[in-house]
């Protein structure tokens, strides 16, 4: 794949991700949207978004971005819907996801409900890797806590209210373990996107 594609599509993303107020992040971009591209072509897209003045503003830990003006129009004429064609989308994995299409003039509604093996399966992800992240005492005691309150949601139908504030938290814990050790990272992050996907 070239990196003018790759920097086409890391834009669109960064610019849905934004919901136009947001900073969005190409670390979560990546981990949620491209958990096939390694570090050096995720950082290959950024640079050329970053040199022709499409994103700005770059912070660490998670390499959050302002969109411009100019991005915002490159991805705002991608995203046109044309009356000729059909939308498709080739995306990896997709469960549990936000994304939602809806075409221009429609009305459309999200729900978020969460199965019991899906979020086991979360539990005992953070359980296995929880001490790779090299977590200080205090975010320790806050993710156990997250992790502890999606465990109780096991034991009968989640409540999709509790698991989402507890999987946020949990997910915004774990991305500033990557982000903070981000180049030589003890923790891989590609082990932590069935995570960071389920809450993003």
């Amino acid at each position: 794949m070239s990196v003018q594609q790759d920097k086409d599509d890391l834009l669109g993303v960064l610019f849905g991700m934004s919901g136009g107020t947001k900073r969005p992040s190409v670390q979560q971009a990546r981990l949620s949207y491209f958990p096939e591209w390694d570090r050096e072509r995720m950082l290959a897209a950024m640079k050329a978004l970053l040199d022709e003045g499409a994103i700005i503003n770059l912070t660490l830990p998670m390499l959050n971005v302002d969109i411009s003006s100019t991005g915002r129009k490159q991805a705002e004429a991608r995203a046109e819907p044309n009356p000729s064609s059909s939308t498709t989308y080739n995306i990896g994995s997709m469960h549990n996801s936000p994304l939602q299409h809806v075409e221009s003039g429609a009305t459309g509604t999200q729900s978020t409900t969460y199965a019991t093996n899906d979020l086991r399966a979360i539990v005992e992800l953070y359980r296995a890797h929880v001490n790779e992240l090299d977590l200080d005492d205090a975010a320790k005691r806050k993710a156990d806590a997250a992790a502890g309150a999606i465990e109780a949601q096991l034991t009968d139908e989640p409540d999709p209210g509790i698991v989402t504030a507890a999987g946020r938290s949990l997910k915004r814990i774990v991305e500033g373990a990557l982000g903070g050790a981000l180049g030589d990272a003890v923790a891989n992050p590609n082990v932590w996107a069935p995570l960071l996907r389920m809450f993003g």
